[in-house]
């Protein structure tokens, strides 16, 4: 079986997905401050990455980005921040 190039970068993205989460529970965790430094900056080197990929897969038409009005983001916004609120 021969997997596509959307397959492959799509298989990319996922798993710097999840090495992004592990580092982001990593660096949480980090027992001392120049581990979480370094943590910290691996996620950021992941989170680099993952953003590249992202990007790649636009240009390359694996993924089609549809914006949203500036009323549908400030409406999610706010129904957001009011869940948040009701949370303290």
């Amino acid at each position: 079986m021969q997997f596509t190039d959307e397959q492959i970068i799509n298989c990319a993205l996922v798993s710097l997905k999840h090495l992004r989460v592990m580092y982001t529970y990593f660096t949480e965790e980090a027992g001392t401050p120049e581990l979480f430094t370094k943590a910290d900056q691996l996620m950021s080197e992941i989170t680099q990455m993952q953003r590249v990929t992202y990007d790649l897969m636009i240009d390359q038409g694996f993924m089609t980005i549809t914006p949203e009005s500036s009323d549908k983001i400030q409406t999610a916004y706010d129904q957001l921040k009011n869940i948040v609120e009701e949370m303290n």
